[in-house]
């Protein structure tokens, strides 16, 4: 069963799948750690813990791309590791569950695919560049009426 996120920036959002989410957030968190110290925003730890905490917790809640409590050079540090983890994620194709279960590790545990073989680095990738959109106000208009867009799924993106 497919479980949506609502992404969201300056009031403005759209769907994610949250199983793509999640590996776009965690290779996003690597990125970050192989970041320089010299090149992390202050708190980049916080921020990190945020980030785990999205994934955390899936589809229960939002994940605000402006959260109040990160300031402009944090915002901007997410926003840098999210496209670089969607340049990787594009690089690297397909990933399968035993790959994200070696990769992706959550308070010991590892990343679940909730069912999948594999999830397509491409699909996630593209998630990543909706998110730039999002930012940008780039988004190409929704093609219904009381609908958003739907990112991260294969034959996307879709509209809900």
């Amino acid at each position: 069963m497919s479980k949506t996120v609502p992404v969201e920036f300056g009031g403005r959002w759209f769907w994610a799948y949250d199983v793509s989410l999640g590996i776009l957030l965690l290779e996003a968190i690597h990125v970050a750690r192989e970041t320089p110290p010299g090149q992390r925003p202050p708190r980049t730890d916080a921020v990190l813990d945020d980030l785990r905490t999205h994934v955390q917790v899936g589809s229960s809640f939002a994940f605000p791309l402006d959260a109040d409590e990160w300031d402009d050079g944090q915002r901007d540090f997410v926003r840098s590791i999210i496209a670089e983890a969607g340049r990787r994620l594009r690089g690297y194709g397909i990933v399968t569950s035993a790959q994200a279960a070696q990769r992706y590790v959550i308070d010991g545990e590892p990343y679940f695919l909730r069912g999948h073989e594999h999830v397509n680095g491409e699909v996630v990738a593209d998630l990543a560049e909706a998110i730039e959109c999002l930012i940008q106000d780039q988004l190409p208009p929704v093609p219904v009426t009381d609908r958003h867009w739907f990112f991260g799924v294969e034959g996307g993106p879709r509209t809900l």
